[in-house]
């Protein structure tokens, strides 16, 4: 194994441009920072430009599948692949890694970027500022790397791509499930201007909960609140003071900007059983009201027309607005039929069930892959019994 500066082992930075086009309702997807998440681009929530943007935009560099995106600025140095079969452009303050296949396969490399020595690359390179800390395009290429024969880092992608693959496949159930019972949602209950009931009579707002009696309580912060999907990474324990309160079947709405414009909600399903979890101040709880399915107050709380409404209703200063639960409880909407709502909230009870079992499934996947990561990358795990270790998660 030998170490290497990304430029001296065949990996180009390749710039971008440094200007932002004009965002369309159709088109082209636009890259920007906030849409890499957790080692993956999430395409549909880029923002969309014009196909003479897009030419414009891809002169200097043109995206391939599995070039390696870099952040640059804000959350500096995070790092994703430009997923298959997407034409984009990718925004300021983003560069791509593409290897020349000599020394370092680019399969391989998407893992190598996200090491702990990665990470402290990155550190020993960072520019810290005032405002916000940067890494210039000349050091990301003084980046060096651990990078073993090419056969190896071939064989440790597979095996750490089988483990992602998976959860893919389960992230990409959950969106399919939710977006057929968001359509059947807006189609049928939220289509109309009749307004004949009150979100108040489907969900409470921040309904009372006893407070946790033990010195240590579940605790949720913003950062596990989804941007897509509605299953909430995990928790930590806190002293159970102040916050939010809920339990599991319960829906944590983010009630700032930009979190609120961003959908971030999520759904509290993985509590251990029968405990009271404390989240942030910045939460708005949504429950579910006796007879109506818990699943509902997520559909409900991440609708479009929903949030529009909240977005409108937020007050404060600038970068610093709110919206308060007694705002959310006068939204208006159609009353829906009492049949179709308790046939809707079985079949949303039942899908949410399934996909909690995967996302439960994914917690370990991913808990498994970022342990094998920067053991097989030093060399200190072989192949083979990291293989075994992945097929016992479930890859």
């Amino acid at each position: 194994m030998v170490t290497r500066a990304l430029v001296d082992a065949g990996v180009a930075v390749l710039d971008c441009e440094h200007k932002t086009p004009p965002a369309q309702m159709t088109g082209y997807p636009y890259i920007a920072i906030p849409d890499i998440q957790e080692g993956r681009v999430l395409i549909e929530q880029a923002r969309r430009i014009s196909e003479t943007d897009l030419a414009e935009w891809t002169r200097r560099t043109t995206p391939r599948a599995g070039d390696v995106l870099v952040t640059r600025r804000g959350r500096v140095g995070d790092t994703a692949p430009i997923p298959e079969g997407v034409r984009c452009a990718i925004g300021q303050n983003l560069v791509l890694l593409r290897s020349d296949g000599s020394q370092v396969d680019q399969t391989f490399l998407r893992w190598a970027v996200r090491s702990p020595q990665w990470w402290s690359e990155v550190d020993r390179l960072l520019n810290v500022g005032a405002v916000f800390s940067s890494l210039n395009v000349r050091d990301i290429g003084r980046i060096r790397l651990n990078f073993p024969p090419i056969g190896e880092q071939q064989a440790i992608a597979e095996v750490l791509g089988a483990l992602d693959d998976k959860i893919a496949a389960n992230t990409a159930l959950a969106s399919t499930s939710e977006q057929v019972l968001r359509a059947e949602l807006d189609a049928v209950w939220l289509r109309g201007d009749d307004r004949t009931a009150m979100l108040t009579d489907f969900v409470e707002l921040n309904p009372k909960l006893a407070a946790p009696r033990a010195e240590q309580a579940v605790y949720i912060d913003m950062k596990r609140l989804p941007e897509s999907g509605w299953s909430i990474d995990g928790y930590e324990y806190r002293e159970p003071k102040g916050g939010a309160r809920f339990q599991n079947g319960d829906t944590l709405l983010a009630r700032i900007t930009p979190c609120l414009e961003n959908r971030k909600a999520g759904f509290v399903d993985h509590l251990p059983e029968s405990e009271t979890g404390v989240g942030s101040t910045e939460f708005i709880v949504m429950r579910a009201r006796e007879g109506v399915a818990a699943p509902i107050s997520f559909l409900l709380a991440t609708a479009p027309r929903f949030r529009d409404y909240a977005i409108q209703h937020m007050v404060g200063t600038s970068g610093r607005q709110r919206v308060a639960a007694a705002d959310l409880a006068s939204f208006e909407m159609p009353a829906p039929d009492a049949t179709w709502l308790a046939d809707f909230g079985d079949r949303a009870a039942s899908l949410f069930a399934v996909v909690a079992t995967h996302s439960a499934e994914n917690r370990t996947l991913a808990a498994t892959r970022d342990a094998l990561l920067p053991q097989l990358i030093s060399g200190k795990l072989r192949v083979r019994d990291a293989e075994k270790i992945a097929a016992d998660a479930g890859a």
